[in-house]
């Protein structure tokens, strides 16, 4: 007995992966595109820097902490104890009081933090970093 290959037979089924390829590679590129990249340390941590400066219409009071850490507020050197009670009364003459700290850029910020929380303990919800122009 004679086993033959005939080229009667039917083509088997093929599945082309070409179209397959092609949306594979489409979806790479939408999800690339559409990812945010971010850089690290892009924040400039020796001086902050701004474009625009608000004109403020309120009473601003000014309070000033120095490399040294010493609070400065009306040109005189207070506590960080007894900030809280000082902005407390200056905001009793005031309904509409915003308050603009003047930092040094060799300051920590968990003393810029703690001065924030006790300004706003004290009721003042306008607070503001001074920064330099451009």
């Amino acid at each position: 007995m004679r086993f033959g290959h005939s080229n009667d037979l039917t083509d088997q089924a093929n599945i082309d992966m070409t179209p397959l390829v092609d949306i594979v590679f489409i979806l790479l590129i939408f999800f690339i595109l559409s990812a945010s990249f971010q850089k690290q340390n892009q924040i400039k941590i020796d001086r902050p820097q701004s474009q625009i400066s608000d004109s403020v219409t309120s009473l601003v009071l000014m309070v000033s902490i120095d490399k040294q850490n010493i609070i400065w507020m009306d040109k005189e050197q207070i506590k960080a104890s007894s900030l809280t009670s000082k902005i407390k009364q200056k905001a009793k003459n005031s309904n509409n009081l915003s308050v603009v700290i003047h930092v040094d850029k060799q300051v920590s910020s968990g003393n810029l933090i703690e001065v924030i929380d006790k300004i706003r303990i004290a009721g003042v919800n306008n607070v503001a970093v001074a920064t330099q122009i451009n």
